[in-house]
């Protein structure tokens, strides 16, 4: 790069471009989706084969590499049911998505959807909502902010409620989470936004309870569910998660309907969490998963040794906010180790961090072994992922829907976003699928599945098939 090169970078990397922004919905700019013909709804993955192209006119073609059409769920494998090549399909440069050169776009809308404040600077509610606490168990509730739908004559409405994971930070100062819950309430839903624990004022009223990275908090999502499915008021739940938050709403949509037997959970872990019986649906109008971590391991591998801001800007960021974790609770030599944080945070028994790990696992890595979810999930999963997401490989979700053909579950790969940055990359189309997806009369209804499929109302041994980076 020349020096005018460098200094226009230099420019450009002071300025908003590369910060937080708001990015509030518009509600002129809303498309509906037109329900099916038909007596009966579509499950997810049939539902998102008829909503895809309606809203397809909301992405943005202003940048040549994303003039390659969106890819939907059976159209991520191939027809004798094997993952696609996505590589290939969107002309990705694995191994380059981290550099500026190469994924410009990828790395300014991840930017602009990230919080780059410190949690400890607490935003003030937002105007229509309260702060509330929901109780998990005898000694601890988690902090929420509640906003009730409202109809004309301002009085409470019956609706659905949608409830939101903040992100990794796990706290309500997020300001993609701001203008979603907004949005959400202002199109008539109620939303719930939750601070999970060891986030956020959860975390400052029960600091014993620190955050498992979705271990305990699949459970406390269940208890959140029936706990505002008892308001007065609320129809059905919805749940949307955001990165490592898309994984645990892929973890609590298996959960939610998971058999008492304790298959899918390791024997000591499983005493410790609860049997969840089989019974009414929890989150019954689906889960949003927006850019999740199939392989999330092979990103702890990376993250096992210090990274440079200059080469791997986005793993170095994530590296930070693990080692201030570390520093902020006093744990020994602190560094951006996911593994070694873990091992501080997930104490119950002698290596329950491995077992934690075991249980968050979706795909297999190396020889260890994983448990098939997708197969058991049985409301609507929609998973929205980025070609360009240079945290979590493209490839990654293809690889993933190789393995189901659960119609509860679909998946949309985008061109553009990066990691998390839908709503920078294209905030039309952003609402406007999440607001039909949870949509009480044209959104996807949960479907039966074969009784005796892989996984069906638990789970069967995932053997390892890593093909991540097809097409080099």
């Amino acid at each position: 790069m020349n020096r005018i090169g460098i200094l226009v970078l230099a420019c450009l990397l002071q300025g908003s471009l590369f910060s937080e922004r708001p990015f509030p919905h518009d509600p002129g700019t809303f498309v509906a989706v037109k329900a099916s013909p038909g007596p009966a709804r579509p499950g997810a993955k049939d539902w998102l084969a008829q909503a895809a192209p309606q809203l397809e006119k909301l992405l943005p073609h202003q940048f040549p590499h994303h003039n390659t059409a969106a890819l939907v769920t059976d159209q991520l494998r191939t027809a004798d049911g094997k993952c696609g090549d996505v590589v290939a399909h969107f002309h990705i440069k694995t191994g380059r998505l981290e550099s500026l050169a190469d994924n410009f776009w990828g790395l300014v809308y991840s930017a602009q959807a990230t919080m780059t404040r410190e949690p400890t600077q607490r935003s003030p509610c937002w105007e229509g909502f309260e702060e509330v606490w929901v109780p998990i168990q005898e000694d601890l509730q988690l902090s929420a902010r509640l906003g009730w739908a409202r109809d004309t004559a301002g009085q409470v409405a019956d609706a659905d409620c949608i409830v939101i994971l903040p992100g990794i930070r796990g706290d309500n100062n997020v300001l993609r989470v701001r203008d979603l819950a907004i949005a959400l309430r202002n199109h008539g839903f109620h939303v719930l936004s939750v601070e999970s624990r060891g986030a956020g004022l959860t975390d400052t009223r029960y600091p014993k309870y620190e955050y498992t990275w979705g271990v305990f908090e699949t459970d406390d999502l269940l208890r959140v569910a029936d706990w505002i499915q008892g308001q007065p008021h609320v129809r059905r739940t919805g749940l949307i998660g955001y990165s490592w938050g898309g994984n645990q709403g892929i973890h609590v949509a298996w959960a939610e309907g998971r058999t008492a037997d304790g298959v899918g959970v390791g024997p000591r872990l499983a005493k410790l969490m609860s049997p969840a019986p089989r019974g009414p649906r929890r989150y019954e109008a689906g889960v949003i998963a927006i850019s999740p971590l199939p392989r999330y391991e092979e990103l702890l591998d990376k993250m096992e040794a210090e990274q440079s801001v200059l080469l791997h800007p986005v793993v170095a960021g994530l590296q930070a906010t693990i080692r201030s974790r570390m520093v902020a609770r006093g744990y020994p030599n602190p560094s951006g180790n996911v593994r070694e944080l873990l091992k501080n945070s997930l104490t119950a028994y002698p290596n329950a961090h491995l077992d934690g790990l075991e249980f968050m696992r979706i795909m297999p890595f190396k020889d260890a072994p994983t448990f098939d979810r997708l197969n058991g999930i049985r409301v609507p999963l929609l998973i929205v992922h980025a070609a360009d997401d240079m945290v979590a490989p493209a490839q990654d979700l293809a690889d993933l829907l190789a393995t189901t053909a659960n119609p509860n579950v679909a998946a949309i790969l985008l061109p553009g976003g990066g990691h998390i940055g839908i709503s920078p990359y294209a905030p039309a189309w952003y609402y406007s699928m999440i607001m039909n997806f949870f949509s009480p009369t044209v959104g996807p209804v949960p479907v039966a599945w074969q009784a005796g499929a892989p996984g069906a109302g638990g789970a069967t041994l995932m053997k390892s098939t890593n093909v991540t980076n097809k097409g080099q």
